[in-house]
């Protein structure tokens, strides 16, 4: 079993996944893809399917091959171990309202942080100058992403796009790393 490709597979699985539900089922680009996700049971079921063959993949890419291959801190595989968790946990109780959206948002929300200590944990490991310098980059797009949640006290415009960005900038990286 090669671990190595495991860290391709997860993204492609979400891509191609993640990539459908505004096709399937449709809202603007102001909600999150939980938000698409919600109103429709199949739906639900069709992101917790998602998450349930991506985020293993990704664990033991990160676990198996990534962390060892460019020294990193355990602390990487804890970080990304914690945010499957938490997003893996949020995929089960769906943004429907009340409790459950603030349930749901509170675990994605730590999904979503623990990615920001993952990135640095990367950049202060044994990777080249390029690959230091793509994570920089990744690392202040997560920041203006997470600004501007912020300052739009979680509903900004947009968020579909900023959800897409932020996540994107943190397998950019990885990726590079991987296939330099």
């Amino acid at each position: 079993m090669h671990y190595s490709q495991f860290g391709l597979y997860a993204v492609i699985v979400l891509l191609v996944g993640l990539s459908m539900i505004p096709m399937l089922w449709p809202q603007n680009r102001h909600h999150t893809f939980s938000q698409h996700v919600a109103r429709h049971k199949i739906a639900i079921a069709y992101y917790i399917i998602l998450f349930s063959i991506a985020l293993p993949l990704l664990v033991l890419f990160f676990y198996k091959w990534f962390t060892p291959h460019v020294h990193a801190s355990e602390w990487l595989t804890a970080f990304v171990v914690l945010a499957a968790i938490t997003q893996y946990a949020c995929t089960l109780v769906p943004e429907t309202g009340g409790k459950r959206a603030t349930v749901h948002r509170a675990l994605a929300g730590v999904s979503g942080l623990c990615l920001i200590p993952s990135l640095l944990i990367i950049m202060a490991s044994q990777i080249n100058g390029s690959a230091r310098l793509i994570c920089g980059v990744a690392l202040l797009a997560m920041l203006i992403c997470l600004g501007l949640v912020v300052k739009a006290k979680g509903e900004p415009r947009n968020f579909l796009i900023l959800q897409s960005v932020y996540f994107a900038s943190f397998f950019v990286p990885m990726l590079y790393i991987r296939y330099l």
